[in-house]
């Protein structure tokens, strides 16, 4: 591993869309690093696109629940790095979300049910 202090950000996400979390760095004077998570997948997952209508355009600053997890649309991950917009979910052994639950930033509230695993959903905010 290359000595610390040559990164200058991370940035988060299924790049290869595998569900799989990867990380990409930024390396000062020299070309952006992907980090691959290879690991046998042995649990489900569930990404989440979403698509304002009323809100902006992106999402960002949509609180998302599934269970007892709770996440926020954002790009914001690092030191000159941008994420993927897409929220991420382990779901473990469960083939589907029974309930997913979305507050959009100008306050509007909608659910979903029985989302099935293993894809990532565009979700487009209701009227």
């Amino acid at each position: 591993m290359p000595p610390l202090g040559r990164y200058g950000g991370a940035a988060f996400g299924a790049f290869d869309g595998d569900g799989r979390i990867d990380v990409i760095t930024t390396r000062l004077n020299e070309r952006a690093e992907l980090l691959r998570n290879v690991l046998p997948a042995a649990n489900h997952w569930l990404g989440l696109r979403l698509v304002g209508t009323r809100s902006n355009r992106d999402g960002i600053g949509a609180r998302i629940r599934i269970g007892g997890q709770v996440n926020h649309v954002t790009t914001s991950v690092g030191f000159a790095c941008s994420g993927d917009k897409v929220v991420h979910f382990g779901l473990g052994g469960a083939a589907a979300a029974e309930l997913v639950q979305i507050e959009w930033p100008g306050g509007t509230k909608q659910k979903l049910t029985s989302v099935k695993a293993n894809r990532v959903v565009e979700v487009t905010e209701e009227s």
